[in-house]
């Protein structure tokens, strides 16, 4: 298990279209995604999830992978935040 904070460099923070990329590109891994903010956690996986978080711009977040593919997952994820959600 790896885990690593990060904050969200985009405009917005986690929306309609952010939390929806973050969530497409953690479905490419085999790897358990979550996301953690504050005191609540939610599926890396679901867009639905990731916005009911709550995260806006600048804030922190902390990215919890596990499994098998967990580095390359983790290192997709962190170049997504850091090209501020340009895909």
């Amino acid at each position: 298990m790896i885990e690593k904070i990060i904050a969200l460099q985009d405009q917005v923070g986690f929306h309609a279209r952010t939390a929806a990329l973050f969530a497409k590109r953690a479905a490419q891994f085999k790897a358990e995604i979550q996301v953690g903010f504050n005191d609540k956690k939610a599926n890396g996986k679901s867009t639905l999830a990731l916005m009911t978080l709550g995260v806006k711009s600048m804030e922190e977040i902390k990215i919890i992978v596990q499994g098998p593919d967990e580095l390359v997952a983790m290192e997709a994820l962190t170049a997504l935040i850091e090209s501020q959600f340009k895909v």
